[in-house]
């Protein structure tokens, strides 16, 4: 039960810095020097943990055996990206240690990240809270590739708007070396820009909820009636239908709702703001879109949403300036921060193996949390 205090103490330290920052925003050096300390905690918090959440399971040994004839022997379609594997053997280069390489790749996804957000926010910190919240913590505790692509392709933002094609490609290309899911977003060039009205978002929306809430398994429908794959193709998509909790009325169901309402009633405030906003309003659709359609198959709904997760970190933020009403600002802030104080905690909740430690105040070794992450999760 205690599992959770760590990331919400870390949280609340951050809205209690961007409270103040807010408040002697015209103070520049101030601004500054609370941002940086900020930033140095953050990085502390996540770049020193020590073996926390899940994927350090099989990141640890990956790293452990990897050396330079990998790379020489690499070919496309393996598990591990030869950026990825680079970035290893770099890193291991310097310091044979697993939590060096994991500190390195945080400072490096932190310096994108705040350069991203940077961009478009007037405060980093909220920026930074935003992040945390919507799937900040697994992305950097575990979706370590994940997290270096994310960065740079968000990165790349700028090059799309400003429709610069070598740029944008070339970044993206350095994504898809840290992770193949990044290939998603080479599309993305050739319509993420356009700008749309409200009617076409809330027609796309109404769409997707609709096909959420009849709760009919849409691909594996999609598939009998094309006669793609046979039989045996068909029970393995419907076992997994099975195994995936389809419709559910939750709290994140109810925050996509309110999202998407108050999206749809600001859609055009928000499209004025600043030009790059409609990509984040595109990306919305596409963060739902994934989240409704692909509810059937709740772990590529999760991964797909992950990669649209950045449109919540400006958006969420911007819609705080579009209330006329002082009072509607304020009720807005205090859902915001409940929902990201439940959306932290939660998960957390009864997770031994997502008790936090940082490494230079001594920490567990591989064996001894591989030991309590198979107790916790391997049944008999």
């Amino acid at each position: 039960m205690l599992y959770p205090i760590p990331y919400l103490l870390l949280v609340f330290f951050f809205g209690i810095l961007a409270f103040l920052v807010h408040q002697r925003k015209d103070d520049a050096d101030f601004c500054r020097n609370v941002n940086i300390g900020a930033i140095s905690v953050f990085v502390f918090f996540v770049g020193l943990r020590g073996f926390v959440m899940h994927d350090w399971m099989n990141y640890y040994p990956d790293f452990e055996k990897i050396d330079w004839y990998d790379l020489t022997v690499f070919e496309i379609g393996e598990s591990r990206e030869f950026g990825w594997m680079m970035f290893q053997m770099l890193c291991k280069s310097i310091y044979d240690n697993y939590h060096f390489m994991t500190f390195v790749q945080t400072l490096i996804c932190t310096f994108l990240l705040i350069r991203f957000l940077r961009r478009y926010t007037s405060n980093i910190l909220l920026g930074i809270i935003i992040y945390l919240s919507f799937d900040g913590f697994v992305i950097s505790f575990n979706l370590l590739r994940n997290a270096l692509s994310l960065m740079i392709f968000v990165n790349a933002i700028p090059y799309l708007i400003e429709r610069k094609p070598l740029q944008y490609f070339g970044m993206c290309l350095l994504a898809f070396s840290f992770h193949y899911s990044s290939a998603l977003f080479f599309p993305l060039y050739f319509f993420m820009h356009l700008k749309t009205n409200k009617w076409v978002y809330l027609s796309l929306y109404g769409v997707f909820l609709a096909i959420y809430l009849s709760n009919i398994p849409i691909f594996l429908t999609l598939l009998r009636l094309s006669g793609m794959g046979g039989e045996y193709v068909e029970k393995q998509v419907e076992s997994y239908t099975e195994m995936s909790s389809h419709l559910k009325i939750s709290i994140g169901f109810l925050e996509r709702l309110l999202t998407g309402f108050l999206i749809f009633c600001y859609y055009d405030r928000l499209q004025d703001k600043r030009p790059e906003n409609r990509f984040f309003l595109n990306a919305f659709i596409f963060y739902i879109g994934s989240a409704f359609l692909f509810s059937e198959f709740s772990e590529i709904s999760k991964r797909i949403c992950i990669l649209f997760d950045y449109c919540y970190w400006i958006i969420w933020l911007d819609l705080i300036g579009c209330f006329h009403y002082k009072n509607n600002r304020l009720l807005y802030v205090s859902f915001v921060a409940l929902y990201c104080t439940i959306k932290i905690a939660m998960p957390l909740i009864n997770q031994p193996v997502c008790e936090y430690e940082n490494v230079l105040f001594g920490s567990k070794s591989y064996a001894e949390r591989r030991y309590i992450f198979e107790t916790t999760f391997v049944k008999e």
